[in-house]
């Protein structure tokens, strides 16, 4: 389907008008979601690089103090140290391997085993809230990216399929609530989403037959140069992102197509480009730093292994695996049903209407992407998140669909399409503000999910400003909480006052309370004791009568220890 003359503006609008309306409701909704696990990481590793620019910008000067205070107790887990003076006076001295080592911490051995370009990404907010509070400026540049692939599905699925497909596709990647909620924060994962979805949106436009979904029949080499660029970023984002290219190889592959392969080539050069550029780390050895950053993120199973329940068992990924099926119980549990029948139906559709480029390409990147997660000994923590890019797909899969059902069935096809996007509005609105913890009717939602053994939450998203206030209310002064595990997310909190109580062990004083998210998969033994006795009065966040996050009296944690120590014969 091709633009009608004069039409090209009005559809741009539109665009446009589905990023700013989709922007809007990320930044209206960002301050209910709770500071997740990763993002004190990430916040602690923009620091450096932050201050790398500024002091690329202007040079320290000789009555600058350096280093300056925050570096002799930050966030980053890295055993090198903070540069000489002599190393940061100059732009050639910060550019110098030395520095740079220390100043961008990613790509190397873990913890910093990702690639920079989220980073980057969350530097957006200096520029354009730079008085914004420090968490919601870093989350405002993965939003803004989270939103304008918003506008791009359905700018594209519009010119193909139609205005009524178009809603679908958009709603069912803005409406699903485990995507919706990964988008807003300052990590990883939703911006390689992001990305993965655009760069299919590209390829589409560069190796179509027929003019493009923005403007008819101008040249596709500015879609080849799009396509590069967003791989490059992709692969710089996460080591998931090095596999976007492969299910494009095998459709270039399988339909013959030239401009496939010439897309291939060009973009494959443009990527690799990129991926450099926007890696200092790489600049000096690019041969070593690919053999460092492989070797990291192969090797998971013996320096981040994490246990996660699945069906009510415990498995340690990636040493152990999830059964191979894990990513479509997923899929089925984890997407509002109306999506998750439009993207069957697309998905369907796709096989027998080769012909639509778009369709076959998603479909075909959905259908990797649930093999890519469930191969052995891949990473299976924390629900969908490690091959969230999959749930991209299917919003424009989900698309395809409608365009289908609405071929068919006119009205009852636009009935059906509104029923969908109607329930991805109210799961959202619902599961709020813990939509990492929504799960299908089709499973009996979170209370279901919980009984067949599925980890109710994982990303310490749950403790909510609610929760925290009433730790505030009910700890002592010169007592402490202490909690189950301890992400840098909390000496982020504790500095910037959002925790107003004082955190074991960073600050003095015996804990009164122990707090545990209901993540079954990573307990210990002292938790488990512990929530075989919980009662309700230990529940500090609940949903659907699910609890999420418990805050144990520490003088029963106490006693409980006492008494196992005592079974051990302990002196």
């Amino acid at each position: 389907m091709t633009d009608r003359p004069g039409s090209a503006w009005k559809k741009a609008a539109a665009a446009l008008g589905v990023v700013a309306a989709t922007l809007a409701l990320m930044i209206a909704t960002e301050p209910r979601l709770s500071m997740g696990w990763d993002e004190g990481y990430g916040l602690a590793r923009e620091a450096r690089v932050r201050l790398w620019f500024e002091l690329i910008v202007r040079p320290l000067k000789p009555e600058q103090p350096w280093p300056p205070p925050w570096t002799r107790a930050e966030l980053v887990e890295d055993k090198r140290p903070v540069p000489g003076r002599d190393r940061v006076e100059t732009r050639s001295a910060l550019l110098s391997p030395g520095a740079i080592a220390w100043f961008w911490p990613f790509a190397r051995e873990e913890p910093h085993g990702h690639p920079p370009f989220y980073a980057l990404v969350g530097l957006m907010g200096d520029l354009l809230a730079p008085r914004w509070a420090d968490l919601p400026r870093a989350r405002l540049g993965p939003m803004i990216v989270f939103s304008l692939a918003a506008g791009a599905i359905f700018a594209a699925t519009r010119s193909r399929w139609g205005i009524w497909p178009a809603a679908l596709a958009t709603g069912a990647w803005a409406l699903q609530p485990q995507l919706f909620a990964l988008g807003h924060y300052a990590a990883y994962d939703g911006i390689l989403t992001s990305l993965w979805v655009g760069a299919i949106l590209v390829f589409a436009s560069a190796v179509e037959p027929s003019g493009n979904w923005l403007s008819g029949a101008e040249p596709r080499w500015r879609w080849v140069l799009a396509f590069g660029v967003l791989c490059g970023w992709a692969a710089d984002t996460k080591f998931t992102g090095w596999f976007l290219p492969l299910p494009f190889v095998a459709w270039a592959l399988i339909s013959r197509s030239r401009r496939g392969f010439w897309t291939l080539a060009v973009g494959g050069l443009i990527a690799a480009l990129t991926l450099f550029l926007f890696n200092p780390v790489w600049w000096s050895d690019p041969v070593g730093g690919l053999i460092l950053f492989f070797r990291s993120n192969l090797s998971r199973g013996k320096t981040i292994p994490i246990p996660v329940l699945f069906l009510g068992q415990v498995i340690y990924t990636p040493n152990q695996s999830l059964p191979w099926f894990n990513t479509l119980l997923w899929t089925a549990i984890a997407t509002p049903v109306g999506f998750l029948l439009f993207a069957i139906v697309g998905a369907v559709r796709s096989l027998f209407r080769g012909r639509d480029t778009l369709a076959t390409l998603t479909a075909s990147q959905w259908a990797f992407l649930l093999l890519l997660r469930a191969m052995p000994h891949t990473p299976g923590h924390d629900g969908i998140r490690q091959f969230l890019p999959a749930f991209g797909c299917l919003a424009i899969v989900a698309g395809a669909g409608a365009a289908l059902a609405l071929s068919r069935w006119k009205t009852w096809g636009r009935v059906l399409v509104t029923l969908a996007l109607c329930e991805g509005a109210v799961s959202l609105a619902l599961i709020m503000p813990v939509p990492l913890s929504y799960f299908s009717p089709i499973v009996g939602g979170l209370p279901g999910a919980a009984k067949i053994g599925m980890e109710p939450t994982y990303f310490w998203d749950a403790l909510t400003g609610e929760a925290l206030e009433r730790l505030r209310e009910t700890t002592p002064p010169g007592r402490t909480v202490r909690f189950a595990t301890f992400p840098t997310s909390w000496v982020h909190l504790r500095r910037t006052g959002v925790m107003e109580f004082g955190v074991y062990p960073i600050d003095p004083g015996p804990p009164a309370w122990y707090v545990v998210q209901n993540r079954p998969g990573q307990f210990g033994p002292l938790d488990r004791a512990l929530v075989r006795r919980a009662q309700a009065r230990h529940v500090l966040v609940e949903k659907f009568g699910v609890p999420l996050v418990w805050a144990f009296p520490y003088d029963e944690v106490s006693t409980l220890t006492g008494e196992a120590d005592a079974r051990r014969g302990a002196p």
